[in-house]
């Protein structure tokens, strides 16, 4: 099966408390809630595909974000389908910083390069079978 677009991505919910550990060993899980723009990223299936990158609402962003998309041309394999945020680093303030994601959202080609964007808090929703072909999966690196 390949998820194509629109995909409905995992939206958090808030909690007062983290869950009691046993919760937790029966399958529920938490993370951190991001300051960003919820992302499902979608590598090709088969060559000549392209990179897409879905908010949550479903409209197709990847012309804002090439920097990721050629990241994940380079990094990932084809098939996959990650969902996460968008997140940009504030490098002087050395934090997520979601005024800068707002900005770089809407920048034009040569200022995005002052604002450097990232997926993060990533789920696998699908990828390809294991054992077929292409390139290893490397770990992005973290902000300064």
């Amino acid at each position: 099966m390949v998820l194509r677009p629109p995909v409905e991505p995992m939206l958090a919910q808030a909690a007062e408390a983290l869950p009691d550990p046993a919760v937790l060993r029966a399958g529920v899980a938490y993370e951190q809630k991001f300051d960003g723009h919820r992302t499902i990223l979608f590598t090709p299936a088969g060559p000549g595909g392209r990179v897409l990158l879905q908010t949550r609402r479903g409209s197709l962003v990847q012309d804002r974000w090439p920097d990721l998309v050629a990241a994940a041309e380079a990094q990932l394999p084809g098939s996959l389908v990650l969902d996460g945020e968008l997140v940009v680093w504030d490098t002087e303030a050395g934090r997520l910083s979601f005024e800068g994601l707002q900005r770089r959202a809407a920048a034009r080609a040569r200022a995005r390069r002052h604002l450097p964007g990232a997926l993060r808090g990533v789920r696998r929703l699908a990828a390809r079978r294991p054992g077929a072909a292409g390139p290893p999966v490397r770990r992005a690196p973290r902000p300064p």
